[in-house]
């Protein structure tokens, strides 16, 4: 496999009236941190207009870029988008390190839409040899109610319905570990919700890692050594709200603890 290429920012898509009056609405309820009644506007028909959002909402946003979350895309709609995955930006302010033996405070919209996934978290390195890898989880959150049922396209909009990520413990020498039966399992207010064994904790990773390569380079975005990578739900999606406790078990790799706290006005 490749090194990691930095790519420079050179694709400046075409600003439509409507385009940009959806990435208006949806950074005004951010910085509000409250939520929508729906979707603010046309939902746009193409992937191409739906990143365009995506673009536009991401240069005015007050906060770096520090990585990208990589989500599969509905299965019902890969043929009709040809793609398998779809991306987003995570800001730097909204990543959240783990503390040992304590419970994270991890701040969601009032109103809106939010979801804990138990993820790896890949940091690109300056080759795929450097690259590391972390447990964590994607704090999945929108201003817009219900957003997954509007599919990907609005999804992809509001920065991949993204709104953190809590990174944890470090996995040494995760490249060269041979496969092995792993359980992870997420418990929501004290009950187990979900559980899955995986036979191997690098395939999917390094398959979101290769998607999010591809995608930067066709949108030219740089992707820097250091960037992280929230590499994809491993029990699946949990939805959640202000108040809801969290324990998510990595087996020998480790445990992670969150609470989930009303955000303060950006």
């Amino acid at each position: 496999m490749s090194d990691h290429k930095d790519i420079t920012e050179r694709h400046v898509p075409e600003l439509k009236p409507s385009l940009q009056h959806i990435s208006q609405k949806l950074m005004a309820a951010r910085h509000a941190a409250t939520g929508l009644p729906g979707f603010p506007g046309k939902l746009p028909e193409t992937l191409t207009d739906a990143y365009t959002v995506q673009h536009i909402s991401r240069e005015i946003w007050p906060d770096r870029v520090a990585g990208w979350k990589v989500a599969g895309m509905p299965t019902h709609f890969v043929e009709s988008l040809g793609v398998t995955r779809l991306a987003g930006p995570i800001f730097s302010n909204s990543i959240v390190r783990a503390r040992q033996d304590s419970v994270a405070e991890i701040p969601i919209f009032d109103g809106g839409s939010c979801a804990i996934e138990p993820e790896f978290i890949i940091e690109l390195g300056n080759s795929r040899a450097d690259d590391r890898m972390y447990i964590g989880a994607e704090i999945a959150g929108s201003p817009i109610p219900a957003i997954n049922n509007l599919g990907p396209i609005a999804v992809i909009c509001d920065f991949g319905n993204n709104n953190g990520m809590l990174l944890g413990p470090e996995i040494e020498d995760w490249q060269s570990k041979t496969p092995d039966t792993l359980v992870v399992e997420a418990h929501i207010d004290g009950e187990m919700i979900a559980t899955r064994a995986l036979e191997d904790l690098r395939k999917g990773p390094l398959e979101a890692v290769d998607f999010l390569l591809d995608h930067a380079k066709k949108h030219g975005i740089s992707m820097p050594a250091g960037t992280f990578v929230s590499s994809g739900a491993i029990t699946g999606v949990h939805e959640a709200n202000i108040g809801t406790q969290a324990h998510l078990n990595f087996g020998c790799y480790g445990s992670l603890d969150m609470v989930l706290v009303r955000t303060t006005v950006i």
